[in-house]
Order: C-alpha cells, then structure tokens, then sequence
C-alpha cells in the first residue's frame, strides 16, 4: 500500500474530499474555462460603442444587422430577396438571413419584450458571436471526454479556450457572423453523428427489425441517429455552402463500412444510422430550398441531394454486405468493388453529366483540392494558409500531440477490430478540415476543435495508459507527470503570443469602418433617397419591404447605384443606405473591377451603360485610400482589381522594391507604372478627376541578388552617381522635366515620376465625375497621401459644356479651385484642349461654380459639399500684335448646367491680357497645384 494511501486511512475526511475531487473536479475547472472564454470575448465591448451607437468588425456583420432586423419586424421569416444590394439586379440573402439571423431576432424578441428597438437588436448581435464562442466549449467537452475520459475533455475545452486563432477572432464580440455559428452547429452535428454510430455498435440494429416494428430495439439508435440530422441541418441552415460536412461523413461512411466488414463485422449497423441521420438531414434542408438549381451558395437541391446521396449509399453498402456475405466472397473484395462501383459513378457523371461532373470538381478543388482561383486570392478568408507555422503559432504544442493521436487512431482503425467507429470520424473530420485549412484559411475557425479534441484524447489516454490516475492513493509522480503534460500542452498557449487575453484586449471596429462612416453618413443626409433622384419625391424603395424572390429586379425611375470595391458594399447598404453596385457576397466584382482600372472615362462609362437600366443609373462613385494604394502591406487594395479583369495582371500597374530599414530587415515598397494614374480609381482618389502633369521626380533602383538566389530591386547603393546627386537614394529630385528624363535616359534602373500622385506623361481630365463629399477622417500620416480624406464620394453628372473661342490651333486651359470643407483642403481642377483653325473649341466641365443652393435633395440631387472658391479660368496664349501674348478670360457655371437640368452652354471669348503672374510661355495660372492644400474655411 503506498504511503498517500495509509495517510488517507488515518484521515477519513480528506479521503472523503478527494473521492469528491476526482468525482467532480471537473465541474470548477469547466466552469473556470467557460467563464474565461465568455470574459475575455466580451471584455472589450465597449470599444464598439462610439456616441451611443453600435458597430461592428468586418463587413458581414453588418449586413447581419440588416437581415436580423428584418426577421425581427417579420418573425420567424427572414430576407426572401435585397433590392438593396448589388445594382441593378438585387439578389437572395444566400448564406445570410438564415438560422444564425433566427436566433439573434428571437433572443432580442424576448430581451426586447417582444417590440426590441433597433439599439437592442444591436446590442443582441453584439455580443452574439462571444455567446456562441464560448457554448462550442460544451460538445467539445463532451467529445474530448468520449475519447479520453474527463481529463480529455478538460483538456480539449483548455486548448479551445487558449487558442489565439481565427476561431477565438471570430467569437469575439463584435465580430458578428454566423462563422461562429457554423463552428457550434458543425460541432454538434459530429457529436451526434458519434453517439448515433455507438449506440448503433451497441444495439446492432438490422432491417428486419424495422419489418417487425421492434421499436423497443430501434428507439435509441433511430433517436439519437435523428438528433445527429437535426444538428447538421442546423448546422447547414446556418450556412449553405457547409455542405463540406456531408463530404465528410460520406467518406467517413465509406472507410468505416469497408473496415467493418473486413474486420468481419457487419456493417449494416454503422449503415442504418448513416442512412437515418442523413435521411432527417435531406428531409429537413429540402424544407429551406430557396431554389430548383444546384448551387452552394443558397438552399438549393445539392444539400437535401448530398445527404439523401449517403443515406442510398449507406443502404446499398448494407445491402451489399450480406450479398457478398451469402455468397462468400472473400472479404478484401467488398471494399473494392464498392470502391470500383464508386469510380465507374464518377466516370459516368463525367460523360453523361460533365456540368455536374464540373461543378463538383471545382468546388472540391477549391475546398480541399488546394486550388486558389486569381480572384479568390484576394479575399482574406479564402486565401490559402501558405506557412504552417501559423497553426503551431495559434495552437502550440497541441497542433503536435493532436496530429500523434490521430495517426494511433487511424492506426487503431486498420488493427484493432474493437476500435470504435467515432474514433475514426474525428480523425476523417480532423484531416479533411485540415485540407481545408490549407486550401482556404477561413477553415481554421473549424480545425481548433479537431485539434483540441484530438489532444484531450492523447492526453486522456496517455494517462490511462500509464498507469497516471489514481485509484488507491495518489502518489506523487502521477501528479507531477499529469501536470507536466497539461502544462506542455497548455503553457505555450498561455505565455506565447499573441495570447488570448491579448487579442481579447484588443478588439475593436478597426479603422476602417470609422474612416467610411463619415462619408457614408454624409451621403445618407446629402444625396436624394433611393427612387428620388431627379424627381424630388420621396424615396420609393422600403428599406425593410419584403420583395419576392427573383433574378432581376426592376427598379423604378430615381433609383441608383454607388460603385464602390465589393469590400464596402454592406456598409454602402446599412450605413449610407443606399445600393452598391458590388458588395461581399463578390456580387458585382467583376464590373467594379473593370471600371475602377478602366484606362480612360469612355471606358469607365461604358463599363457603367452595360449594367445601367434606362431609368436607374449608377450615380455615385466611393473611394477610399486603400482602393488607391498598390502596396498590400500597408493595408493596400489596388492589387485586387487587376485580378478580377481579363488581360491585365499587378505588374502592369506597379512595381516593387525592398529596402534595408535600420534593424537590418527589409521593407517593401511600391511605385507606380503609368498605366496606375491612368486608372479611374486613381484619378478619382487622386487628382479628384482633373489633370495631373508630371513633375522632375525620378525612382531610382538596383537590381540585387539574396544569398539564395533571388534577384529583387533595391536601394542603388552600388551606382556611380552624377554630380549633385547622392548615392543610395530611391527618390531623386531634379530642377527640370529636361533633366529628370535626361537621368533616366541614362540610367535604365529608373522610372520617371512614380511616387504618390506624380506620374511619367500627362493624365487628361475626366469631364462627368466630381468630389461632391468625403470623410473628415484622414488617410494614415504618408506623403503619399498628403493628409488626404479617407474616403472621397463621387458624383456621375452629365457635366456643363463650354464653348469658346482663342487664338487658332493653341492649348486653351480651364482652372477652378475648389474647396472641401470635411478636411478644410483645397484643390485645383483643371481641363485642357486644343482650339481648332479658328480658334473655337469645346469643352466639358464637371464642377459648377454657383446655383448650388437652386439643386439640392429637395430637389432629387446632391446637396453639394466641395464647392468653388473661384470662377473658371480660361488661358491660352498666342499671338498678338506680333508677339506672344497671355489670353485669358472666365466664366461661372451654375449647378444646373452641371446635373443637366440647365441645358445652357457656357461661352467664354479669350482676350490678350498683360501677363503679371505665371509663365507667359504656357499659359499656366498662378493657382494652387491639383493636390490638396489647407485653407481656410469658406465663408
């Protein structure tokens, strides 16, 4: 007897609460963890509450917002059909407004007292994501305990709650999607899947028994087999696309069949509760079909058709066991001819069915197949996990002894003719989530359970295996090997970062939606309600109206669209409210790619006329620092467009250089091409749709070499410079346009202009759009931007025509100076064109200069913000009298000649001035240059 034990004998009350310890030991330490987990995902709530009102992180939340107030107003219904999103066609919530939105509505219902205001059903949603967080603790402990004991389940539910991944980012509060949703349902659909196979094992249900209406024998494998459907129905109403789970336990089906009858056992048990769970799963998806197509994106006929494929194929399994049983095959032929009949399947659908055939390939591929499409690459979530080490760095230790448990399972599987069948789903479910997580990395919110569960498991049976729990006494080298195991696992999460806590403490909207929110308020209060523009009416589009569902909505007159990169649309939906013509769904992607780097205006607007209906038009254009900027590590977007269009790629636009910073690293950085500056989104963002000239700035680089091998551009740190320029720089500065060009000539690693808003040649004005509001909010402090605004509103407008006459075959130029009061900048339009043989010519101009309080939302327009400081400046310079002179003339064009309600033309006649001010050679102004400048606040 050891010595622990004969001290507890002379202690009967402390052997009495340690057999009440190891009893229950695990009901504080749960408890403590669950806790944790609610805490630290809630903790940073108030960061979301800016002047009283609510926000979120990302995107999708806020379309959430939108569809879970909607089923508030219409419970239990959700959103049949947006209007209100993707212009012009309007689209099907899909993959939103479904469970997730459900549940969030009927907690704010009861919170609400059945009428919850707006504030309430923000504040549900709020804290959604964390609620649902820390309840996947509760199935993962019930897992982790059926494979390793209590300790395995304690453990497993310690590595849930300390993992620093992209499952504990997306159960965050705040971070409001139905992601986390999909991590709990997906859970306990497994776990039902797991206790329905073992009951399954113990009762040993077979066909006859349901001919002879055994009910007592079927009660509990049928029950639990039934609740295993209903959780993954669940789990698919939460999120269409989830149908990756039916894949799973398809295959897990498959392999655990074939290793029950070649370990001669019957399969047909394992087989009837397959057939069962994934009965309950077809009947209860085909009660959510949205439509007759095949697609994953919606409730359509693939889930009910996936799930009703493996019930067939767990009966036919059956059935063909005691076929081949009756017949005495050998047992090694079951597996292949079931294997066999799965493959001519395959080729049958290839022939007979090849857009079927297609559609599955494709989407396997991009799934687990690890397949990245050009334009998917762009998306954060669906991005390939490229660096393993990622997984190690969110999990520790645990990724290691999950991926060694798994491995003895699998082992156990092919061995051990009583390893159970649950056994080998979680590893099925843990590799094929793997795969996934390295094809798209949205999965790792999925692979923290797999691996938490896995390592309780290991952990769980390790301590079985030696001997480690205490059965009669505790001595005190089980305690410390229990510990030492824990705290393996368990320390790296807890000291190494990022933790837990430290992401907890960080949580917040981010920048971007504050950077937006102002412009996008601005746009609700300053541009005409959906259905008013150019009418003056009310807005006829119910923000919250039921529409039937359909593919091609018919706006009425008034309505229009706000072209934006797909990343904003939601917010474009819920904060300006009003419909983007791209949103997260990539709905419209494609088009907003073409016309953001659309290489001139008549490219842009035609790109705009395709989609455009005869009496709903795309009026406004958004923009932010991010669409402008090519480089990706500073949080830049421009990559993502080039993607997305046929024929171009990144290089076209931008090149990249790295340059040694003090600590011995590297930085990249990027320059511009001047394909870049002759984008829409750069001209917008920009130069605000004027002109822009180049300036004497050249980039300087040289091409380098790594130690292994790789070539990249860096600093010319090895060149021989000419007189007054200094060695190692990447931006040099000359006196003339002559001189730059004449340095560049000469040195063929260089570009001329290049850097922030200077580009190589001229860049034409644009004559139909024009900053009418932005943000107050700045872009990050850099040159590059010059304290522009974070995002900048556009309008579309016919413009104002000016005709006028000048010296014959001269430049004639147009200037205007403009002032934005959200930052108190100013900045100069400017316009050139060519008079003809007798001194006529034509211009269109796309800012006004008065009428502006005559045209405003009132009226069905935009109640401008950027106004002008002065009137039009019109130069040229020619002969007179026998020598070159200075004309100049001005004229102000009143908003109405601008929207097109005032068809006047303008008309200006050039006259010979004494020139004063300027450069009498060019004609140019004494004006402010086209980049921002502070000003002085209007008067």
């Amino acid at each position: 007897m050891s010595q622990s034990r004969g001290y507890f004998d002379d202690n009967p009350e402390l052997e009495s609460a340690l057999e009440w310890a190891e009893r229950w030991y695990h009901v504080p330490i749960l408890l403590v963890l669950l806790g944790f987990m609610l805490w630290n995902r809630v903790r940073s709530w108030q960061n979301f509450i800016i002047d009283g009102e609510v926000y979120f992180s990302g995107n999708d939340a806020w379309y959430h917002l939108r569809t879970t107030r909607y089923t508030v107003q219409n419970w239990p219904s959700t959103m049949p059909f947006d209007p209100w999103t993707y212009f012009p066609y309007g689209t099907s919530s899909g993959q939103f407004g479904t469970f997730f939105d459900q549940i969030v509505a009927t907690v704010a219902l009861i919170v609400g007292l059945g009428s919850p205001s707006d504030q309430t059903v923000a504040m549900t949603l709020l804290f959604a994501p964390a609620v649902f967080g820390t309840a996947v603790a509760i199935p993962t402990y019930v897992i982790g305990r059926r494979l390793g004991g209590r300790l395995g389940g304690v453990t497993a539910v310690a590595v849930l709650a300390f993992s620093a991944g992209s499952f504990l980012q997306r159960s965050m509060v705040g971070f409001s999607d139905h992601q986390v949703a999909e991590a709990l349902f997906q859970t306990l659909g497994v776990l039902g899947v797991m206790v329905a196979v073992s009951v399954a094992a113990r009762d040993k249900p077979i066909y006859e028994q349901f001919l002879e209406r055994d009910l007592d024998a079927l009660r509990d494998t049928v029950g639990w087999s039934v609740l295993a459907g209903v959780a993954i129905a669940m789990y698919l109403w939460t999120w269409p696309p989830g149908v990756l789970l039916l894949g799973i336990l398809g295959l897990f089906f498959l392999l655990r069949l074939c290793i029950e009858y070649v370990h001669d056992d019957s399969p047909e048990h394992t087989a009837i509760a397959g057939a069962i769970t994934m009965s309950t799963v077809a009947v209860l998806s085909a009660s959510r079909l949205q439509t007759l197509q095949i697609t994953a994106t919606s409730h359509s006929l693939l889930q009910p058709g996936m799930a009703l494929a493996v019930a067939v194929g767990c009966v036919f399994m059956a059935w063909l066991a005691r076929y081949m049983e009756r017949s005495d095959y050998e047992r090694y032929f079951y597996p292949a001819t079931v294997f066999g009949i799965l493959a001519v399947g395959i080729a049958f659908m290839a022939v007979a069915l090849p857009d079927l055939y297609g559609f599955f390939v494709n989407n396997l591929s991009r799934v687990v197949g690890f397949v990245t499409t050009t334009s998917g690459g762009t998306v954060g979530e669906v991005a390939p996990l490229s660096d393993p080490s990622v997984l190690f760095n969110r999990h520790g230790f645990a990724v290691l002894v999950a991926a060694g448990g798994a491995v003895w399972l699998a082992g156990r599987q092919l061995l051990d003719e009583d390893a159970p069948a649950e056994d080998l789903l979680v590893v099925v479910w843990g590799a094929i989530l793997l795969m996934a997580t390295f094809t798209q990395r949205r999965f790792a919110y999925y692979l923290v359970v797999p691996i938490a569960v896995l390592t309780g498991m290991a952990v769980g049976r390790v301590v079985r295996r030696f001997d480690l729990v205490p059965d009669d006494g505790i001595e005190y080298y089980q305690v410390l090997t229990i510990l030492t195991i824990v705290l393996v696992v368990i320390a790296p999460l807890v000291l190494i970062g990022p933790t837990t806590t430290q992401v907890g403490q960080s949580a917040n909207p981010g920048a971007g939606i504050q950077g937006w929110d102002e412009s996008l308020q601005w746009m609700q209060t300053h541009t005409p309600a959906e259905g008013a523009y150019g009418t003056g009416e009310s807005g006829s589009l119910e923000y919250y109206g039921t529409y039937p569902r359909q593919e091609d909505y018919d706006y009425e007159q008034g309505t229009y669209g706000v072209m934006s990169w797909w990343d904003y649309g939601h917010w474009i939906t819920t904060r300006a409210e009003r419909i983007p013509n791209a949103n997260p769904f990539q709905q419209g992607s494609d088009t907003a790619a073409q016309f953001l780097i659309a290489p001139n205006e008549t490219r842009a607007n035609g790109v705009l006329d395709n989609i455009d209906e005869d009496d709903a038009k795309t009026r406004y254009v958004a923009v932010d620092w991010k669409m402008a900027e090519t480089n990706g590590n500073i949080g830049g977007k421009f990559f993502a467009p080039p993607r997305f269009v046929e024929g171009v790629q990144g290089s076209d636009y931008y090149s990249r250089m790295y340059v040694q910073t003090q600590s011995g690293g590297f930085r990249q950085v990027t320059f511009q091409k001047q394909a870049y500056y002759e984008t829409t989104v750069a001209r917008l963002y920009r130069f605000h749709g004027s002109a822009a000239e180049p300036q004497p700035l050249v980039v300087d680089w040289e091409n380098k070499q790594t130690s292994a091998g790789t070539q990249y551009r860096g600093a010319p740190t090895n060149e021989e410079e000419p007189a007054g320029q200094q060695q190692g720089r990447i931006l040099r500065q000359f006196e003339s346009m002559e001189a730059a060009r004449q340095y560049v000539q000469n040195d063929p690693t260089s570009q001329l202009g290049g850097y922030a808003g200077t580009p190589a040649e001229r860049v034409p004005a644009m004559e139909h759009y024009r900053l009418v509001g932005s943000s107050e909010s700045e872009a990050f402090n850099s040159a590059r931007y010059q304290s522009s605004a974070w995002t900048k509103i556009f309008e579309r407008v016919p413009g104002a025509t000016v005709e006028g006459t000048a010296p014959a075959n001269t430049t004639v130029r147009a200037a205007v100076q403009m002032h934005n009061p959200a930052t108190n900048k100013t900045f100069v339009y400017r316009q050139q064109v060519q008079s003809d043989q007798n001194g006529n010519f034509e211009m269109t101009v796309p800012y006004s200069t008065t009428g502006y309080d005559e045209w405003g939302v009132d009226e069905g327009y935009t109640n401008v913000s950027v106004r002008s400081r002065t009137a039009y400046q019109f130069t040229a310079v020619g002969t007179h009298n026998g020598s070159r002179t200075a004309f100049t003339d001005t004229t102000q064009i009143t908003e109405g000649q601008v929207i097109g309600e005032d068809e006047t033309t303008a008309t200006v006649e050039l006259t010979p001035v004494e020139v004063t001010t300027g450069n009498a050679t060019d004609g140019s102004l004494a004006a402010p240059s086209t980049s921002e400048t502070s000003a002085q606040p209007a008067s």
